[in-house]
């Protein structure tokens, strides 16, 4: 996984991560199987990219899709 820059990285534009949080967790995935996997990078609902000092802000991400 690589760090989280604090922005959307180039990479990451249209397509979904998977990510881990400042508190050690994953970020929760819907468990619905018509749903894709991870969570949208950019767009509606999409990541909030900022580092904001909050346990929830993301750590690390990996583009999967």
């Amino acid at each position: 996984m690589k760090r989280n820059p604090g922005y959307l990285p180039s990479e990451a534009i249209g397509k979904r991560v998977r990510v881990r949080l400042e508190h050690g967790g994953e970020g929760a995935t819907d468990p619905n199987p018509m749903s894709p996997p991870g969570w949208a990078a950019d767009g509606k609902g999409g990541c909030n990219w900022r580092r904001s000092g909050n346990p929830f802000d993301i750590a690390e991400y990996e583009v999967i899709q």
